[in-house]
């Protein structure tokens, strides 16, 4: 029987565009754009903004081919740019949707958000959780000794804080904010450990005012941050 003939095999399709994250407040498209020239020709960068005009440490860099695409997310990734190691990775979204042939996402205007890791579990969803809150750094000092099922008992003053990156301690999870916004207050800042001795994902922050806790939710809450999606609202149980 004749044999058969071979059929080329087709290249998997691979986007151009990366994401890069944990960006300092400063860093503007430009030094978005200017860093990344050196990894190929960059035919757009964005850097995302909330609804005040700030960044929401995270962008999104084009390039004319995936081949530089590809070299940027070697070569970048833990590069530092404007006093913070950046995290630069292809851009899941762009590549999931090229792959299933479809349109362009946002209209190629950098409205796109990556999808949003695993959410961890909210305080209260289990026994365990709060049972294990005390550990970590002074405990978690934050009122929380009230009655957990008594949401009446909230101050408002503090906010549970989710997604946080496993390697963050209490001063880093401060630092996020009050280098995001010197007028907040804060009053204490933990994040919540389990029994062994990890990280659980998320922490608590309090602040002198109930309108600097709003203020957080509103400035914190779906922010991007080192690959993962931030979670804020009010502690109902402090």
């Amino acid at each position: 029987m004749a044999d058969m003939e071979e059929q080329p095999i087709e290249a998997p399709t691979v986007g151009r565009r990366c994401y890069v994250g944990n960006l300092a407040w400063k860093t503007s498209w430009q030094d978005l754009k200017d860093a990344f020239r050196e990894c190929g020709t960059v035919v757009y960068a964005n850097v995302m903004q909330d609804h005040n005009g700030r960044s929401k440490g995270w962008g999104i860099v084009e390039f004319e081919t995936a081949e530089e695409a590809t070299e940027a997310c070697t070569n970048m990734n833990g590069v530092e740019l404007s006093g913070r190691p950046i995290m630069v990775r292809e851009d899941r979204e762009d590549r999931d949707i090229k792959a299933r042939g479809g349109g362009a996402a946002g209209g190629g205007d950098g409205s796109e958000r990556p999808p949003a890791p695993r959410r961890e579990r909210a305080p209260g969803g289990g026994r365990g959780d709060r049972a294990e809150g005390g550990r970590g750094e002074g405990g978690r000092g934050g009122g929380r000794g009230r009655g957990r099922g008594d949401s009446s008992a909230s101050t408002g003053l503090q906010v549970v804080v989710q997604g946080i990156p496993w390697a963050y301690e209490g001063n880093d999870l401060k630092a996020l904010f009050t280098e995001y916004n010197k007028d907040y207050d804060i009053t204490a800042a933990e994040i919540v450990y389990g029994r062994d001795q990890r990280s659980r994902g998320y922490g608590t922050v309090q602040f002198a005012s109930q309108e600097q806790a709003q203020m957080a939710i509103a400035d914190f809450h779906d922010y991007e941050l080192e690959g993962r999606t931030l979670t804020v609202k009010v502690d109902m149980y402090a």
